[in-house]
């Protein structure tokens, strides 16, 4: 075994340790070591989208393993173009058939904008990120149904369009349709007013790849002809392997109106939730929806508005857009802080969620949630209920406000920066995987924002 292929070895090993099997499936395996030459690795991916996800989580381990075998840090350069000597082979056989009539982009209802490579990647829309490529490139087998979940604007059709558009690529032969639940429920009543109710059925369920946007708006016990459709549109494509993907703002158990025999179809896959945007991921979506504009964004500029709008994607593009406007009236090449203040004061929604939040005000009303003191939240007890609640308090301190993180410690009795750095990772990890944590945390926001 050569070097190369130790060092290859060694990292592969290294990320079975540090990475669940779904990242390893979607993200390492199908990465390859391309070459090591002047201290730059070479990696090759098969999807320009997985670098974000790869400097962010994996690319570490690059860097271990090359101090290890190398005892020096090497360089990490992504190509997404695999040289022939080790190319796939599975793709020189491969052929497109010919005898069946492609679809059109119209015909499928995808969104194309919505693609993998412009979907900005973040500690709260991974996993279903991960979820969305391997239902694209293994469709009914991997996770059939995929149901994604999550409150509005935070991606979900983006991710759902973006599965649609890299299978009509690879598939053009099949049948997707992509359709909000809203509708579908129109498309079936038209189908009973108009007596065609056989081309309806013909039309759903023949398809290879059915994505449901919003399925809430079925979410009524009114709506029993509607969903005993959708159960057997369901029932005929997941029974002959035919990827579904279905998206809401809630969880399939938390859909009350919905019938229970569907609900239980919804959970046979994988559930995947997308939370709101952090502070680095909103700098990051910034940074991208910015990258085209004739304007220059200093980083202060950025980290400004990420501090002013933190629930979702589309406040962050309404507020470029007000800027645009703003910048284009002054004639202006480059957003300073004081123009996008002014740019989003103008806005006419809750113009209250930009108020700067003094870290006074979150300790109150943290304290006044949990039931402790101020005192105790700047003290030092160890106290879980008291712990909790200080971790929360510094966590939303980091995220509501662009204090810095030593200021952020001084405000909590003299707590070393450390400390709020330990306390924000922590309750940013915990959130992920606590559905009552992640609403307490809201409730409190939505508190402060009153």
């Amino acid at each position: 075994m050569d070097k190369n292929q130790q060092f290859w070895q060694r990292f592969l090993e290294l990320c079975q340790k540090t990475h669940d099997e779904n990242t390893m499936r979607f993200f390492v395996d199908t990465a390859k070591l391309v070459s090591i030459h002047n201290d730059v690795v070479t990696i090759y991916l098969d999807l320009p989208a997985k670098q974000d996800f790869w400097e962010l989580q994996i690319q570490e381990n690059i860097i271990i393993v090359g101090f290890e075998l190398f005892q020096k840090e090497l360089q990490v350069h992504y190509t997404f173009e695999l040289p022939s000597s080790i190319a796939y082979k599975d793709q020189e056989n491969y052929q497109t058939p010919t005898n069946i009539r492609p679809q059109t982009q119209t015909e499928t209802g995808l969104l194309k904008k919505y693609q993998f490579e412009n979907f900005v990647l973040g500690d709260g829309n991974k996993f279903a990120f991960a979820a969305a490529m391997a239902v694209a490139d293994a469709p009914g087998n991997t996770y059939n149904p995929l149901f994604i979940h999550g409150g509005p604007g935070l991606g979900k059709t983006h991710l759902i369009n973006a599965i649609g558009n890299r299978y009509f690529e690879n598939y053009s032969t099949n049948r997707i349709l992509y359709i909000s639940a809203e509708n579908f429920l129109n498309s079936f009543i038209d189908s009973i007013r108009l007596g065609t109710q056989e081309e309806f059925k013909e039309r759903f369920r023949n398809l290879d790849l059915l994505i449901i946007d919003d399925i809430q708006a079925l979410n009524k016990d009114s709506m029993t002809s509607t969903q005993e459709e959708l159960f057997n549109t369901f029932e005929a494509l997941y029974n002959n392997e035919k990827q579904i993907v279905l998206t809401s703002d809630r969880r399939p158990e938390q859909l009350n109106g919905i019938h229970e025999r569907l609900v239980t179809r919804f959970l046979w896959g994988n559930i995947s939730d997308i939370t709101p945007p952090d502070y680095e991921t909103r700098i990051a979506i910034l940074q991208s929806k910015t990258q085209n504009l004739p304007y220059t964004f200093p980083i202060e500029t950025y980290e400004y508005l990420a501090n002013q709008f933190d629930s979702n994607v589309r406040e962050l593009e309404g507020a470029l857009n007000d800027i645009r406007l703003v910048a284009d009236v002054q004639g202006a090449e480059k957003i300073t802080v004081e123009l996008a203040a002014q740019a989003i004061r103008s806005r006419k929604e809750d113009v209250r969620r930009i108020t700067v939040i003094p870290i006074e005000s979150i300790q109150e009303e943290v304290g006044k949630f949990y039931g402790i003191s101020i005192k105790e939240m700047k003290g030092t007890s160890r106290k879980q209920h008291i712990v909790l609640a200080r971790s929360v308090a510094m966590y939303l301190s980091r995220e509501l406000t662009d204090n810095s993180q030593p200021k952020i410690g001084k405000a909590f009795g003299g707590k070393d920066h450390t400390t709020v750095i330990h306390a924000h990772r922590k309750i940013k990890k915990q959130i992920k995987d606590d559905q009552s944590l992640f609403l307490e945390i809201e409730e409190i926001k939505k508190n402060l924002k009153k």
